[in-house]
């Protein structure tokens, strides 16, 4: 919770940034100091910064969030119910405001959407309050990263900041955890298996974004299919992506089930909803690949003949990335969120600012008529290195417009950059990417040259790699002669069983047949 004092007579402006588990307006507030919620800031559509959105609502005030969240929030709070404690929807509804410029939300107070990465459409919320003749400004990153999402722009750190309220969340494993989700499933399907990951809704998204581009980099044509919410988040959002097809409402499951396709559908752990009907049709199936892409916390489902295994989907930055925000933005004070004991101590007297790292409920002041406000427990020195390392003059601005006061707006952007949102596409590419066989003819002789050499202690691969590709090419050749050539593709089925999997039934050959096979690989 935000306060301003001194913009209305005898009223304290207070403003709630997100509503997660067990968010008690009531008792944030001092209905005898004259305190009432001015707004409700939304950064994005995920569990734990909407759940309590319902029973947060105030005083008439506003819920803004970024034109994607608002597009979306009917269908998440929908869905949300289901599964959670959501209520008053309708209200939470009839109160929703996108907002995509600066926004005045009482005289003296602004309030401005900026990227956040983390997920489609996720948001900062950077205020700028009125204090005689300068703005004060406050920044509210809300979950971020540097990264983009699914075409959606990161954190900006070139924004003019004197209070950075930061969500301290880091994971130092992120872009290796996504690589490996994008290759498990890329490595299944193109294996010919069916494969369902089971999501939620917006992460989702981000998984289709990432292996539709991705297969269309590579050139390879895998259907995608996004059932139920997923599906619906998809078509709000407004997205267009190679080889993804959206079917929100289905009778049919078998339509999404097919051998070297992919099926994305919620909730993460198909014990319901759509990914549980889907679930169902591959349960019995030793060829099928489920794959669970979870937030942690989540027991995955193991039982079943089809492969399954769960990966954990926790987009947040390093802390080395959270150490180079604060340093560019230069704040006064760093207020810490999202991070509690040790893992919010590790902040405090890290930076050339006021850290607020604690775990009370209570309220601090950090700005007021004689100045800015250090917590209670900081020393003199540190009161010295702050004021000589941070600029307090504030900014010196007319008024609050775009043009004053520019700030990126939170809309997706047209290229696409896997790299940029964090996959490893060289190991990717090492893998999958299909690539030509190269003859390499430097060594050859011009035409009419007849001139003999010794090569007769050589091998093929020493003499020329171009006469090394010619002899392979010759061997396959002899191999396709002497025998029936059916194409298959290779499945690990784990536990130390490889199983070739058929593109087209063998006439005479039963189970339990030997065969004798012949093998070429096929470069991909």
């Amino acid at each position: 919770m935000l306060r301003f004092e001194g913009l209305i007579p005898d009223q304290t402006v207070a403003v709630l940034i997100d509503a997660g588990s067990g968010v008690v307006v009531d008792d944030l507030l001092d209905r005898s100091a004259g305190e009432y919620l001015t707004a409700v800031c939304l950064t994005h559509a995920h569990l734990d910064h909407y759940e309590s959105l319902g029973r947060a609502i105030r005083d008439g005030a506003p819920i803004l969030a970024t034109p994607s969240t608002a597009s979306i929030l009917e269908d998440v709070l929908a869905a949300g119910k289901e599964y959670y404690d959501i209520t008053e929807t309708d209200t939470v509804l009839e109160r929703l405001e996108a907002c995509s410029s600066w926004t005045r939300l009482v005289e003296g107070l602004h309030v401005h959407p900026v990227p956040a990465g983390h997920a489609p459409g996720a948001c900062g919320f950077l205020f700028a309050v009125r204090d005689d003749d300068v703005y004060r400004t406050v920044l509210a990153t809300g979950d971020f990263t540097r990264r983009g999402a699914a075409g959606y722009p990161g954190l900006p750190t070139d924004l003019p900041v004197d209070v950075l309220v930061l969500t301290g969340a880091t994971n130092s494993s992120f872009e290796t955890e996504a690589t490996e989700i994008v290759e498990s499933i890329t490595e299944r399907v193109l294996a010919g298996a069916p494969v369902l990951a089971c999501t939620s809704a917006l992460t989702g998204v981000q998984v289709a974004y990432w292996l539709g581009h991705y297969f269309d980099q590579i050139d390879e044509h895998v259907p995608i299919r996004l059932a139920g919410h997923v599906a619906n988040v998809y078509d709000q959002l407004g997205y267009e992506v190679p080889s993804v097809k959206s079917v929100p409402v289905f009778d049919d499951p078998t339509q999404f089930v097919a051998n070297g396709a992919l099926a994305i559908a919620g909730p993460e752990v198909p014990v319901g909803g759509s990914s549980a009907r889907l679930f169902e049709q591959l349960r019995t199936d030793a060829n099928a690949f489920v794959l669970q892409v979870t937030g942690g916390g989540t027991e995955p489902v193991t039982a079943g003949q089809c492969t399954t295994t769960a990966s954990v989907f926790s987009n947040h930055p390093t802390r080395e990335v959270v150490d180079e925000v604060v340093a560019a933005y230069d704040p006064v004070h760093v207020v810490v969120v999202h991070q509690h004991n040790e893992a919010a101590d590790c902040f405090k007297d890290h930076y050339d600012s006021y850290v607020w790292a604690t775990d009370d409920a209570d309220e601090y002041c950090l700005f007021d008529r004689t100045g800015w406000q250090g917590p209670p427990w900081v020393s003199e020195r540190t009161v010295r290195k702050v004021e000589a390392n941070t600029d307090t003059t504030g900014h010196l601005l007319d008024g609050i417009s775009e043009s004053t006061l520019p700030v990126p707006t939170v809309g997706r952007t047209p290229s696409v950059d896997l790299s940029e949102e964090g996959l490893h596409l060289d190991g990717l590419d090492e893998r999958f990417q299909q690539t030509e066989p190269v003859v390499d003819t430097s060594t050859s002789s011009p035409p009419g040259d007849t001139t003999s050499q010794d090569d007769s202690s050589e091998t093929a691969d020493e003499r020329s790699p171009g006469l090394a590709d010619i002899e392979r090419r010759l061997d396959a050749i002899e191999t396709r002669l002497r025998a029936d050539e059916f194409e298959a593709r290779v499945v690990d089925a784990q536990d130390g069983v490889t199983l070739l999997r058929l593109d087209d039934e063998i006439d005479g050959v039963s189970h339990g047949d030997r065969v004798t096979l012949s093998l070429e690989l096929v470069d991909r």
